[in-house]
């Protein structure tokens, strides 16, 4: 087949699975939507939205990705509005739907009186969640890890960076690994624009930090000093371990359909683990693997082991307060609302209406939707009470529908770079996208063949 027969089918099979999206879209109670702009392989700024919906073909919620645009001119917040709201009016989507928009929480999106979100509230449904991205969130919580670890990080990096910097040091330095019969030949570069990284990088630096120091010995570099500094390795071995730490947190808030309740769920486990962590310090328990070991090598003279405890404890108490600042109580939408998550369970409800109290308490006593509650997910369980129960069902998807990151975005972004190379620097993304990205909605083949015209010029 011709290049042009193969475009046209890719934008056949898009546009039909885009037709049957927006008609779910259409068919659902509420739907919400993730954004995120980002600048492609042609430095062309990209919106890539993806919706979520309830589907009353699989009785259950849904997300999907919904389009790539391209942004004109800025990437202001009026600009991004008028790109997205010009999409929506021309497949029929109704903004009145729209309970939930999650974004990453740059100002562009979430100013005050001229951002994306408060634009979107003008036209949407009058109980719409905004979500700043937990993972967002988080990453802006730990960016700074204060200035004794901020400058271990710095050192740690100048240190990596002189081994991979330069192609001859890295080759010998692996070669050197070879022989130490480490499990690994090489270090990790660390990325700023990537902060998980950073967890990564100093995991693989202390499992090779014989290696390196023997490396830098070699090559008569001063940066070999820092090796015999005792308390300098203990800070990075703790830096190692919490990283890590913080990076299992943000992998858990990743992954399709997690909703505003599970990530705070596992927002308040983590800080939980803090006030553990912290008294455990205190009573010479460590949590932290890679300084524990170091500890356990008697690396560390007692007045060592004070420091450190003083600098971690220090560290894990700033840390907790700068999540409470990101992650506020009052912002917590578990809060009169545990009955979504399990209403058989007695629970305070300040928030509903009478009436919806007096059917909760009804529902609360069925025993055959217990065992039903039992058997099904939770956004299934409630779907499946639209009929019988059509107040509680509309409460109870108005929080779980609204998305808690923008995770999808970011998945979306890295298909991007795939198919958008620089030898492909012109392509529509659009159709191929939708193909690639589209999870539980299928082509229609057999009458997308019927429709088809074998001979295009006729």
């Amino acid at each position: 087949m011709s290049d042009d027969t193969i475009h046209k089918r890719i934008l056949c099979i898009a546009n039909d699975i885009e037709y049957q999206l927006v008609e779910k879209i259409n068919k659902s109670l509420f739907y919400a939507i993730q954004l995120d702009e980002s600048t492609d392989i042609s430095n062309s700024a990209i919106l890539l939205i993806y919706v979520r919906y309830i589907d009353d073909t699989f009785n259950d919620i849904k997300e999907e990705f919904l389009c790539t645009l391209k942004l004109k001119t800025f990437t202001t917040a009026d600009e991004i509005f008028k790109t997205m709201n010009s999409y929506m009016i021309s497949k029929n989507i109704n903004w009145a739907s729209c309970i939930g928009i999650c974004t990453d929480g740059a100002a562009s999106m979430t100013g005050i009186h001229s951002g994306v979100v408060s634009r979107v509230k003008e036209v949407a449904h009058a109980h719409l969640i905004s979500t700043h991205c937990f993972i967002h969130r988080e990453q802006l919580a730990v960016k700074d890890m204060g200035e004794n670890f901020n400058d271990i990080l710095n050192q740690c990096t100048t240190i990596i960076n002189f081994i991979r910097a330069r192609a001859i040091n890295s080759r010998i330095f692996s070669v050197m690994c070879k022989e130490f019969g480490s499990v690994y030949n090489n270090v990790l570069f660390h990325y700023h624009i990537r902060w998980l990284s950073r967890g990564k990088v100093l995991t693989r630096f202390i499992e090779l930090r014989t290696e390196i120091e023997v490396f830098l010995r070699e090559k008569n570099s001063p940066l070999s000093d820092h090796f015999q500094d005792t308390i300098w390795l203990a800070k990075v071995t703790y830096l190692s371990d919490i990283l890590s730490l913080l990076n299992e947190l943000n992998l858990s808030m990743q992954g399709p359909l997690t909703n505003i309740f599970t990530c705070y769920n596992k927002v308040e486990a983590f800080l939980k683990k803090l006030d553990l962590w912290i008294k455990r310090i205190q009573e010479n328990t460590y949590m932290f693997p890679s300084y524990y070991n170091m500890t356990e090598e008697k690396l560390l003279k007692k007045n060592e082991i004070n420091v450190m405890q003083c600098v971690i404890k220090t560290h894990l108490s700033k840390l907790k307060n700068k999540l409470f600042k990101y992650f506020p109580p009052s912002h917590d939408i578990r809060s009169n609302n545990m009955w979504i998550l399990n209403p058989f369970l007695p629970c305070e409800n300040h928030e509903l209406s009478l009436l919806n109290e007096s059917q909760l308490l009804e529902l609360s006593s069925d025993k055959l939707l217990e065992q039903s509650f039992n058997t099904k997910n939770l956004n299934q369980f409630w779907i499946s009470l639209r009929n019988e129960y059509p107040n509680l069902y509309e409460e109870a998807l108005k929080k779980l529908v609204p998305f808690a990151t923008t995770y999808l975005c970011e998945s979306g972004f890295s298909t991007l770079t795939t198919i958008k190379t620089k030898a492909r620097n012109k392509l529509d993304v659009e159709p191929t996208m939708r193909i690639s990205l589209t999870n539980s909605i299928e082509a229609q083949i057999d009458s997308l063949v019927k429709q088809h015209q074998d001979q295009g010029s006729h």
